[in-house]
């Protein structure tokens, strides 16, 4: 089968690619076509490894080439950096990592996607244009793709929202004397502090040492059940115990509070109670 490309880069990337995964060797040659240089590359291959070879060049070359140009011309995404994350979030999702961000686009099995596109093209003895296919087989592929740069975007945009909101915080813990030297955390169905000595705090307690100041700057994102008391408190320490450390909230307040945190299971509280006692 030979491919027709007009790149070369992509042409080499195919000769790579036959030359690692199949252990064969590909010729390439130029050819002129409506007046400009194209190249050929001649592989062998049965009508499998041939789909395969196909869907790997799209899903690993041209997948994130396509999603940088359409950042930069239709989302005016310039910087490379801020390009590369959007473009982890969309791997992500395709890669099943994502899933709450998948769920508001829809699945899609890239590899079954594109093989069954390029199907009743592939032949040991025809020529595939991959640029037709590229632009007229796989319309659906690249509408798909579209929606979750849109999905990403949005996450990006939350995740640098986000980031702003806790550098903020940040500022505010260095402005802020510690009320307390230790406060410990006990997280099961509720929230519960106690102090340095595992005296349970009350809710009486902690309402009244919350800063009013933070709850009025940071309406939408200040959790005034746990947050908000943490920061009022500003403690030197920070002592978690937990069976679900990956929780939203855990690592909202190890983000915020940073080297002052320490993450236990909830199996060491009763221990470090009875150490303390005596």
């Amino acid at each position: 089968m030979e491919f027709l490309i007009r790149d070369k880069d992509d042409a080499l990337w195919i000769k790579a690619y036959f030359a690692k995964e199949k252990r064969r060797t590909v010729k390439i040659r130029e050819a002129v076509l409506h007046g400009k240089i194209h190249y050929v590359v001649e592989a062998a291959g049965n009508k499998q490894e041939l789909q395969a070879a196909v869907a790997n060049f799209i899903m690993k070359k041209k997948r994130n080439e396509w999603i940088c140009n359409q950042l930069q011309q239709a989302y005016f995404f310039q910087a490379e950096e801020e390009q590369n994350r959007i473009l982890e979030i969309v791997d992500g999702m395709l890669k099943g990592e994502r899933p709450e961000l998948t769920d508001l686009a829809g699945e899609i099995d890239e590899r079954a996607a594109i093989e069954g596109a390029v199907a009743p093209l592939v032949g040991e003895s025809c020529t595939l244009p991959l640029a037709s296919v590229l632009t007229f087989r796989l319309k659906g592929y690249f509408d798909c793709l579209d929606r979750y740069i849109g999905i990403a975007i949005d996450e990006y945009k939350m995740e640098q929202e986000y980031q702003i909101f806790v550098q903020s915080l940040r500022d505010y813990l260095k402005q802020k004397e510690p009320k307390r030297e230790k406060i410990k955390l006990c997280l099961g169905e509720q929230v519960k502090f106690y102090n340095g000595q595992f005296r349970e705090m009350t809710r009486e307690e902690l309402d009244g040492l919350i800063d009013r100041r933070l709850l009025s700057n940071h309406p939408v994102y200040i959790d005034s059940v746990t947050i908000a008391p943490l920061l009022s408190i500003a403690p030197a320490r920070i002592e978690i115990y937990t069976d679900t450390p990956d929780h939203a909230l855990i690592r909202t307040i190890c983000n915020i509070f940073e080297e002052r945190v320490a993450v236990k299971s909830r199996m060491h509280f009763m221990h470090d109670q009875l150490a303390a006692s005596e």
